[in-house]
């Protein structure tokens, strides 16, 4: 085994995440130079350090762990502890401005957005890897046997509203559907408004809600067979795992839902297969006849397809991109304030297990991929510190504004309470997270492999879903 792709990985997923720490701590260390206030310690990491430095005063860290940073600013602790040592009491602590503070907690999340738009403008000029996410909420498939068929929802509709809520991204449409146990969705279809009735949605295997056999804009190279039930009718014919579809009755097979048509309309009729085999690809011609089961009550050839997509490289507008971050974690902010999407949106949110692991993924998709990634971060970050909570920066800003208005800091205890308050939940929520992104990684990662074996072991189709296409 190879460990260099490993290697790789990980210092790329070191490296671009905490570039995105370092930045937002720049923001704070350089406007606090600025202001000439004392600057105590300067880490990327928390916990205990790997490395420090003490250079002109400031102590330099890399810490153990990767899940933040911080600058050490005495004259910026909102709860005044900082001015009860002796320094303060010999007048070498002197207090700042509020508006100094505000500034000074602004520049972290402005350094994350401006770095967020210099990767967007590079990724624009290089282009990435083509992602139905950012896309429009264009409708590219919908399997016949779906909820959403029924409700008259078709291939080439444009989603522009989930229940209401206006989308402008696939993502949008998948955030809404994850939140919702039914999504009414409202479409453009040659020029003219549809309101669709109510789908519901379903529980994939992870656990999660989404909009069964519904997919977006895809970019399918060709549809290949993935695994085989035994002594079904395709087995019988001598299709083998790895075959590529390429015609079906002389008609080209661009999607696994074209082939799955082809024979559901066959009634039982042979089929001409035109496949390609091997490294070679040699084209060769099978005769098949489907088989009518009664008890998905559809005609069945026993074979699990598998899409492979085209290396189509797209542009993004910058502005776009931004606009497609910051949308989809306000989207998830919202979900907050509402009732019926609560329990789902906390359920779904991630921790740094699974931030980490999806940085790992974007970079073994491609560097451009990772930077992409990396600038949607740069924008959550940003926005996350702005919440007006007390260990936030947001936090920060609002005792500020406060002190602005009534003239007079907020009362000390009141202070010292909520912050110890709120540190106690993030530790808390910390923990919950990592635990549960733990147990959600070894699922997913027992699904992957299961599909796997799966599909050696010559899988018994089962009727369509969103994650599979099976006929």
């Amino acid at each position: 085994m190879n460990p260099l792709p490993l290697i790789y990985s990980v210092v790329m997923v070191l490296l671009l995440f905490g570039g995105t720490v370092l930045v937002h701590e720049l923001g704070h260390f350089m406007t606090a130079k600025w202001f000439k206030l004392r600057i105590d310690a300067f880490s990327i990491g928390m916990g205990p350090a790997i490395w420090q430095k003490k250079i002109k005063g400031v102590v330099y860290k890399l810490s153990w762990l990767p899940i933040g940073g911080y600058v050490a600013l005495p004259q910026m602790d909102i709860t005044g502890s900082a001015f009860e040592n002796d320094d303060a009491k010999q007048g070498k602590l002197e207090p700042v401005e509020p508006w100094k503070r505000i500034i000074i907690a602004v520049a972290g999340p402005v350094m994350n957005v401006i770095t967020a738009f210099l990767l967007c403008v590079i990724v624009w000029a290089v282009g990435k890897p083509y992602d139905a996410g950012p896309g429009p909420a264009e409708v590219g498939r919908v399997h016949r046997n779906s909820p959403a068929y029924e409700a008259g929802l078709r291939a080439g509709d444009l989603i522009t509203h989930v229940n209401g809520d206006r989308v402008l991204f696939w993502t949008d449409v998948d955030i809404a559907s994850s939140l919702n146990e039914q999504v009414q969705l409202r479409i453009v279809r040659d020029g003219e408004w549809k309101e669709l009735p109510a789908v519901p949605t379903i529980r994939n295997r992870i656990g999660f809600l989404q909009l069964p056999g519904v997919r977006p804009v895809e970019h399918v190279e060709y549809v290949r067979v993935g695994g085989l039930q035994k002594d079904s009718p395709a087995d019988r014919a001598g299709l083998l795992p790895g075959d590529i579809l390429k015609e079906v009755n002389g008609e080209p097979v661009g999607n696994s839902d074209a082939f799955i048509l082809a024979v559901q309309s066959s009634d039982g009729r042979p089929l001409e297969l035109g496949i390609l085999r091997g490294e070679a690809r040699e084209p060769l011609e099978i005769t098949l006849v489907p088989e009518f089961h009664a008890d998905v009550e559809r005609y069945l050839i026993g074979v699990f397809m598998d899409e492979v997509h085209a290396e189509v490289t797209i542009h993004p507008n910058p502005v776009t991109q931004l606009q497609y971050f910051s949308g989809s974690i306000f989207r998830t902010l919202r979900a907050f304030g509402r009732p019926r999407e609560r329990r789902e949106a906390s359920q779904g949110i991630g921790g740094p297990v699974i931030m980490l692991g999806s940085i790992h993924s974007q970079v073994q998709t491609s560097f451009m991929q990772a930077l992409w990634f990396t600038a949607l971060i740069n924008v959550n970050l940003a926005i996350i510190n702005l919440l007006p909570f007390i260990v936030l920066d947001g936090g920060h800003i609002l005792v500020s504004v406060y002190e602005i208005v009534f003239r007079k800091p907020p009362h000390r205890k009141v202070i010292i309470a909520l912050a110890n308050t709120m540190v106690v939940l993030l530790i808390s929520l910390m923990i919950t997270l990592t635990f549960r992104d733990v147990l959600l990684m070894r699922r997913i990662h027992q699904e992957l492999n299961g599909d796997e074996a799966q599909a050696e072991q010559t899988p018994t189709p089962e009727p369509a879903e969103d994650a599979g296409d099976e006929d």
